[in-house]
């Protein structure tokens, strides 16, 4: 490794921030496109080690500074060391830095599981696990175990991703079993089974030993207890969903009854009430009935006349079957939609 050198660069003071590379210094024209071989950033250990994969994050650049996030938080109690290269003379540059901070946080916490029902479908797709602060990354199937009634460990359950699925607060974790557990007839689904039998009890057990970014473990395990019913094998039809209207006039809460368990993220996102004139009506979403039932809470009250609920046809119930396919489906029985958005016509007066 190249001697250390004192590259121009504004460091982060917590796991939220961001590395800034001052650029304007080099008479290399352009500075244009520039990323990971210009500028990465490694996890070092205590022999003084970097890891050998940078931490991944995206670029962005302004008049002066190429600005580097990271995907996910940098986190307290590590230590990075960022590398540079010189633009006029391609002379790598290094800088170490690590995060102390003296700010009080909010005590780590795994809040809510979702889906949040004791009885679930047999060809569940997807946990959702929701923290009180941003967890360390990289790591979770180390803290997560699916255990049956017999106290087997099941360790080929969920999808094991380079990149996990966490929010951008990093505060909620999406946990997919794998698909190839779930469809029907391929390798992973002949050779294992499926990952959840219907009749059976399961158990997801959290570790207390799992830490957030700023090095706080969640202290107690937590379980989720769960019973396995019937998969769901038949598509999505909103003409089948319920609805209970609110009086005009009123704040009222308008309620869509589903028939089943729906994706608890996907309806905060992909559901809209439109007035007559197209106009969104603003209003928050709120799950319950373990999320068989979504309430919508209008920001004003409710004005006389004829309203719809708009649907986007990426939303998905618990098993990830659409509004226009279903996830475990044989090509040959496929009947593509082409249809972006459904709709229920609705009237208050």
């Amino acid at each position: 490794m190249l001697a250390q050198s004192t590259p121009d660069l504004v460091l982060p003071k917590k796991p939220e921030g961001v590395i800034l590379w001052n650029v304007s210094a080099f008479s290399k024209e352009g500075g244009a496109n520039l990323g990971y071989d210009e500028l990465a950033v490694f996890v070092t250990n205590a022999a003084g080690e970097n890891s050998s994969v940078p931490v991944q994050g995206r670029f962005a650049q302004n008049a002066d500074h190429l600005i580097f996030t990271p995907f996910y938080p940098f986190e307290n109690g590590l230590t990075y060391t960022v590398r540079t290269k010189h633009l006029d003379t391609d002379e790598y540059l290094y800088r170490a830095f690590a995060l102390e901070s003296n700010e009080i946080h909010d005590v780590a916490e795994l809040l809510r599981i979702y889906p949040s029902a004791d009885l679930l479908p047999e060809n569940l797709l997807r946990f959702y696990f929701c923290f009180s602060t941003p967890m360390k990354k990289g790591e979770m199937l180390k803290y997560i175990q699916l255990v049956d009634s017999k106290g087997n460990k099941d360790s080929h359950a969920f999808m094991q991703f380079k990149q996990e699925l966490w929010s951008p607060d990093g505060k909620r974790l999406t946990l997919l079993f794998d698909p190839g557990r779930i469809k029907r007839g391929v390798s992973s689904n002949v050779e294992l089974g499926p990952a959840l039998l219907e009749g059976n009890t399961y158990q997801l057990i959290i570790s207390g030993e799992w830490q957030d970014v700023y090095g706080q473990k969640l202290g107690a395990s937590a379980t989720k207890t769960f019973e396995v019913g019937t998969a769901y094998r038949t598509a999505i039809n909103i003409s089948s969903w319920n609805l209970d209207t609110p009086e005009v006039k009123s704040a009222q809460p308008l309620s869509i009854h589903f028939g089943r368990i729906m994706d608890h993220a996907l309806a905060q996102s992909m559901i809209q009430i439109k007035n007559e004139e197209n106009g969104t009506i603003e209003g928050d979403w709120k799950m319950s009935e373990s999320e068989f039932i979504a309430s919508f809470i209008p920001t004003e009250k409710w004005q006389k006349g004829h309203y719809q609920i708009l649907v986007d046809n990426r939303f998905e119930d618990v098993t990830g079957n659409n509004l226009n396919n279903l996830l475990d489906q044989p090509k040959t029985e496929q009947h593509l939609k082409s249809k972006t958005h459904y709709s229920i016509k609705f009237e208050i007066h």
